[in-house]
């Protein structure tokens, strides 16, 4: 691994990867050979044969981690709906989990940079969402059991390529979870090339330049199937707070929420909201509610 230019970090770097004792440590030691690698041209070979290797070591040390665990993978669902983000390497799945949650994962222009799910929490005015990213190894059977199980996916892509194999992964693994396909790094896309996704159902988003971002919340609320009522008590305000439920849910479905003998003693509620004719109109049990409805109760 000697070549000429090298710096005194390299130098260390490299002495590190070769007395290393574990495969975590070798890559720790790889991945800091890469980062004070000397960048000019009689270097290039060099440097490829570097990424090559620390591709290779991250996948075997992966593979041995799921050996170790079985199919311990699986990751507890929180909050009212689980989102995974998936797709191959440096398609940006760590820079959009990002942009979307609290979750800080390591951004690296490095593949395979993600070794586990990365997990942050997406507040859709008063909807939890958990979202989950996937490392890059989507030949892994038990990670791919974190988004057949996910009420979303959402499926990161930077050219139509990568979308035509991760639609086949999908379909050969008979994932069937909803699926939102998302073109990324648009920036760096032709306008020859972006012509090709016009007529196809994808978003086409930036996360280097934050674009988009917006769109990507209103595409899982859209496809979640859950919506936000509020409550009030006659003569009080709205709760500040929503109750989540299904898409399409009736009165009847917020009575039951409230209290399970609550559809026996139902007089009649009162709606404010798309889904009334008028402010304050009286509905029976039955009516059905869209998002952002209030709903009044009356009780025996």
């Amino acid at each position: 691994m000697s070549s000429t230019n090298q710096s005194v970090e390299y130098k260390q770097a490299e002495l590190n990867f070769l007395t290393a004792g574990t495969s975590e440590e070798k890559l720790t030691a790889l991945r800091e050979m890469i980062r004070t690698a000397p960048k000019h041209k009689s270097s290039e070979k060099m440097l490829a044969n570097l990424k090559t290797r620390y591709v290779k070591l991250k996948k075997e040390v992966e593979t041995e981690k799921s050996k170790k665990k079985g199919r311990s993978i699986g990751i507890k669902k929180e909050g009212d709906a689980q989102v995974t983000v998936l797709g191959f390497t440096k398609s940006g799945k760590s820079s959009l989990l990002a942009e979307l949650t609290n979750a800080r994962p390591k951004i690296s222009e490095i593949p395979f940079t993600t070794l586990k799910p990365e997990i942050g929490t997406l507040n859709l005015d008063g909807i939890t969402v958990q979202m989950v990213e996937l490392p890059a190894y989507l030949e892994n059977k038990e990670m791919l059991s974190i988004a057949r199980a996910s009420d979303l996916i959402l499926a990161l892509v930077t050219s139509l390529e990568e979308l035509t194999s991760l639609s086949a992964i999908l379909k050969n693994e008979n994932i069937r979870a909803k699926t939102v396909f998302i073109l990324n790094k648009v920036e760096s896309i032709s306008p020859e090339e972006l012509k090709k996704f016009f007529k196809l159902n994808v978003l086409r988003i930036s996360t280097k330049e934050k674009a988009g971002i917006d769109d990507v919340k209103q595409k899982i609320f859209e496809n979640i199937g859950l919506i936000r009522i509020y409550t009030k008590e006659p003569g009080k305000k709205p709760s500040e707070k929503p109750m989540i439920i299904k898409k399409d849910a009736s009165v009847r479905g917020i009575a039951e929420k409230i209290r399970k003998d609550f559809p026996d003693r139902f007089i009649k509620a009162k709606i404010w909201g798309k889904s009334a004719k008028f402010p304050g109109q009286t509905v029976g049990i039955e009516h059905v509610l869209v998002d952002k409805d209030i709903v009044e109760l009356y009780i025996k």
